[in-house]
Parts: structure tokens; C-alpha cells; sequence
């Protein structure tokens, strides 16, 4: 597998502290990493850590144990922090960004829009995660017109913004479909361990 990670740039207005004495804040410097979404032990990372499906994402994608290992390295690197961008509306994108500050890593989804400071909308800590998104607003957000990512890779990469919440019915299926797009097997337990995962409730709608 080969893993290369692009050029650095800052996102305006997404802030860390600056070293060496780490008492003056700076924006962050982050680094170009849309490429990891080729490979599957970037799936395999993404949906057990911040989607919290360990044992079934093991199962639905078959890494082996060197390329889950240069992934993980990639993706934890405190000295380059990865970054993949899902384009929204206009000239706006959702940056979504590894954290990597010692003891206190996340990951963070970060909204750039032109001429505004950058705001970060959700993170997911190693304490949980704060949410964003309504289920219909992220069926909307992933249905955008995409050149660089699938329709099934923007709502992968936009769940973890998708709190604890009630869903339509369809909604097993929709993740389900999404999970098909980016090559996961066992994809009907890995529906299951998302759900639980992450605290959704699915009901019915209309009669």
C-alpha cells in the first residue's frame, strides 16, 4: 500500500497552540490526505474509531496486519496532521481533520467558507463526540454534486456528525447501500454494530 500525504496549508481561523512553550495560539498547519479514502484499512480505522464498530469493520474489510499498521501511522502522526475534504455548497468545505495533540487527540469536522473564520461543527473525542447533523440534513449534504468523492464515501465521511437521534425506518438501508459503495462486506452486522455504536433510534413515519 503506498500512503503519501500532500502539501501543508491552514484552514483560517482553526487554531491549535503554538510550539516550542505552546502559549500563543496559531492557525494549525494540516496536511492534504484525500487520497487514504482509497485504500481500505482507511475504512477499516474510520468506521472503528470514530464510529466505534471495531469487530464488525474488521470483518467487513480485509486489511492486512502491515497496511493497518501504516494506516494507523498515517492517521495518529503528531508532527502531520491528516486532513480529507468533502466539498459542500460554493466554494465551502468541510475539512475533516486528525487532531493529533498529545492526550488530547480527536477528530474534528471543520466548515471553510470564503472570507469567514472556520468553525469547527463536531468532534469526536476519546469521551465521545458532540453532533452536527440531522439525518435529512446529511442525506442532503452527501447528495452534493462531488468530482473527487462518491456519493457513498461523502455520507461514510459525514456520519460521525450524525448524533444520537430518531431516524426514518430506511435508514439501516441507506447506511447499508452507503457501506456497499466503499467495498464492505458483512454489511448487515456492520449496520447493527453502527446503530449501536452511535446511539441512533429508528422509528416509523407516516401510517
Amino acid at each position: 500500500m503506498s500512503l503519501i500525504i500532500g502539501a501543508a496549508f491552514t484552514i483560517p481561523g482553526y487554531t491549535t497552540m503554538a510550539a516550542p512553550d505552546y502559549d500563543v495560539e496559531c492557525d494549525a498547519t494540516v496536511y492534504e490526505a484525500d487520497g487514504v479514502v482509497r485504500h481500505p484499512a482507511f475504512w477499516l480505522h474510520y468506521l472503528s474509531g470514530p464510529l466505534g464498530a471495531h469487530r464488525e469493520a474488521e470483518i467487513a474489510f480485509a486489511v492486512q496486519a502491515a497496511d493497518h499498521r501504516a494506516m494507523w501511522a498515517i492517521l495518529n502522526d503528531p508532527e502531520h496532521w491528516p486532513v480529507v475534504s468533502v466539498r459542500l455548497d460554493g466554494e465551502a468545505w468541510l475539512r475533516i481533520v486528525y487532531r493529533n495533540v498529545e492526550d488530547e487527540q480527536g477528530l474534528d469536522f471543520v466548515e471553510e467558507w470564503p472570507g469567514r473564520s472556520a468553525e469547527v461543527v463536531a468532534s469526536v473525542e476519546g469521551h465521545g463526540f458532540s453532533s452536527a447533523l440531522t439525518w435529512a440534513e446529511l442525506l442532503a449534504a452527501a447528495a452534493l454534486p462531488d468530482e473527487r468523492l462518491t456519493w457513498a464515501q461523502r455520507l461514510i465521511l459525514m456520519l460521525p456528525m450524525l448524533g444520537p437521534q430518531e431516524m426514518p425506518e430506511d435508514a439501516p438501508e441507506v447506511v447499508h447501500r452507503a457501506l456497499d459503495g466503499i467495498g464492505a462486506t458483512n454489511r448487515s452486522a456492520l449496520v447493527g454494530g453502527l446503530l449501536d455504536a452511535m446511539g441512533w433510534r429508528t422509528h416509523r413515519t407516516g401510517t
